[in-house]
């Protein structure tokens, strides 16, 4: 200090100096915390921005009026349907809780990644259909639908940005193509495509925790498919159909064969999925003789025993009305029905008129498309001119084409002589809860019984014997049509039928069997008529239907081979056709 008090020049530079360092190390302070606060400055925008861009592609973009009513859209048509039982209680149809992947191409920053990433996983996924999906400018996409647990954990762990997991659900059928015709099938998102799913939709959707309960027995159903199945190998027929339906008309099976999963309602054939039973118009044959004998015996025109010259073949134009293997001499009504004459038959036919055939028609309900609750339903092919020709081809089943729901709803209505309930694949609720349905009267209680009685002829001495089952009083009549091709007319393949019931005076349960083009056998000796191999697959079903309803039988009876009863007594020979 003395240094600088002798030497104050020294001492002012001394603190001048100091000063200047001083000052300099401040600028340099105050120039770090300038940066300082400008870099912060920068970032906090950056981040205020991107901030900013989230909140627009997550919400504003991500939740759209378009995106947003596509979701509630899916919501919606992932909601639960209703279970499907049978009328014992039985599952048909439920759903099952699945996963499936959507995504929001709007939200994913980078779609190439995204679509490897996930190709990776679900190798069944094309890379190249992903990555144009997951760069389109829509707000919702399904990825896949209905996967695995282990895949939904694997989409979950890649957490790709705008790729989400989706509580779903899947419309499963746990007895597979047993009852495929008559329950359709549900699309991707669970919407009816077919059967009573379709038909039931709205009604599945608004009340899923109501079961729809229909009329179908399962034990029923599996034991008609058996039988179906078993004739088509022994016939080597290309298909085969049956209905069972109660007294009142509740549709206890309905079989169609070939089948379908509808489990895998993409995978199978146009032919598969075609219900026979109520699709497939055919010319029933001789089935059609049920209803002319009862128009002439209701009419008035024709007793019981009325004779019918069927000694020579009626000549119309070039060709001619014959009976195969026909009696050559006249016949009484009986005998046209038990043995089967088409002379006979277009003779009586053309006693009653067009005029009454076609009012009888109407009443049973032959003119007009059925009213049944499945969607696949078809119209009838009618002739286009009610002439005497017509009249007389339609007695004996040619000229008009049916479905079998419309076979087994006209026979229903004569043996009955009445039509209370209408076919139904529902289960009636007790009658008590109903309002009594109005009762038509479609043919008189004597008309009713006389042709049960023929039906019962038919099967114990005409052509339907095959189908006797000795206990149950079976009634019925044979069909034997061939193909009809249209314009090119009618081939060698045919359609043979058995429509029949039991018991004879009360008949509780209606049974029709359709076989599409049989092929003759060994045991056929040659023939492949309905006598042949419709009948004996009735027979069978009738025979496991009766124990398995546990009907009482109507007659004392021993022990069978064929059928666990007595034996069957042959009383005429099988050498006419139906």
């Amino acid at each position: 200090m003395k240094r600088f008090i002798s030497r104050p020049a020294e001492f002012l530079a001394y603190h001048l100096n100091s000063w200047q360092k001083l000052m300099h190390d401040h600028k340099i302070l105050e120039a770090a915390r300038n940066r300082t606060l400008a870099m912060g400055g920068i970032f906090l925008l950056a981040f205020t921005v991107i901030g900013i861009r989230l909140v627009d592609v997550m919400i504003l973009q991500g939740h759209s009026p378009e995106t947003d009513s596509t979701i509630t859209r899916v919501e919606q048509l992932l909601s639960k349907r209703a279970d499907i039982i049978d009328r014992n209680g039985e599952i048909l149809a439920t759903h099952l809780v699945t996963g499936s992947v959507y995504a929001n191409p709007k939200v994913i920053i980078n779609p190439e990644e995204a679509a490897l990433k996930i190709h990776k996983v679900i190798p069944e996924l094309s890379y190249e259909t992903l990555l144009k999906r997951l760069k389109s400018e829509r707000g919702f996409i399904w990825i896949v639908r209905h996967i695995s647990p282990r895949l939904q954990n694997e989409i979950n762990n890649l957490g790709i940005p705008g790729v989400y997991l989706q509580r779903d659900e899947r419309r499963v059928y746990p007895h597979g193509n047993l009852v495929s015709h008559v329950l359709g099938y549900c699309g991707i998102d669970n919407n009816g495509l077919g059967g009573v799913e379709q038909y039931f939709d709205a009604r599945l959707r608004k009340d899923p925790a109501t079961p729809l309960q229909l009329s179908i027995d399962m034990r029923v159903q599996h034991l008609v498919r058996e039988e179906l199945a078993q004739a088509i190998q022994t016939f080597s027929a290309e298909g085969a159909n049956c209905i069972v339906m109660t007294g009142e008309g509740e549709i206890l099976a309905m079989v169609s064969l070939p089948d379908f999963d509808p489990n895998l309602p993409n995978q199978n054939s146009i032919e598969a999925t075609f219900n026979r039973n109520t699709l497939g118009v055919y010319e029933c044959g001789s089935t059609f003789k049920i209803f002319n004998t009862a128009i002439a015996l209701d009419s008035g025109r024709a007793k019981i025993n009325s004779i019918y010259d069927a000694s020579t073949p009626i000549k119309v134009g070039s060709k001619s009305i014959t009976d195969f293997k026909g009696k050559n001499r006249p016949l009484e009504v009986r005998e046209v029905f038990i043995y089967s004459s088409n002379i006979g038959s277009a003779k009586m036919a053309l006693d009653f008129g067009s005029r009454i055939q076609r009012e009888y028609f109407q009443k049973l309900g032959l003119l007009k498309t059925p009213k049944l609750e499945l969607p696949e339903i078809a119209a009838p092919m009618l002739p286009q001119q009610w002439s005497e020709v017509a009249t007389m081809t339609l007695s004996y089943g040619y000229g008009i084409a049916i479905s079998p729901i419309m076979l087994v709803e006209a026979v229903r209505a004569v043996i009955k002589g009445y039509r209370k309930y209408p076919a139904t694949v529902l289960k009636r609720v007790d009658d008590a809860a109903l309002i009594a349905p109005e009762e038509h009267r479609i043919v008189s209680d004597k008309t009713a019984a006389a042709i049960r009685e023929l039906m019962r002829l038919v099967v114990t001495e005409g052509t339907a014997k095959k189908a006797d089952i000795p206990g149950y009083e079976v009634i019925g009549k044979t069909g034997t049509a061939h193909k009809n091709q249209g314009k090119r007319g009618y081939n060698t393949d045919r359609i043979t039928s058995f429509v029949g019931a039991f018991p004879k005076d009360n008949p509780q349960y209606i049974v029709a069997v359709f076989l599409d083009s049989p092929k003759p056998t060994k045991e056929t000796y040659g023939y492949a008529t309905g006598g042949w191999n419709a009948a004996p697959t009735a027979g069978k079903i009738i025979a496991r239907l009766a124990s398995l309803m546990g009907v009482q039988p109507t007659e004392n009876s021993a022990i069978s081979d064929d059928y666990g009863l007595i034996p069957i007594r042959h009383t005429l020979t099988d050498s006419y056709e139906d």
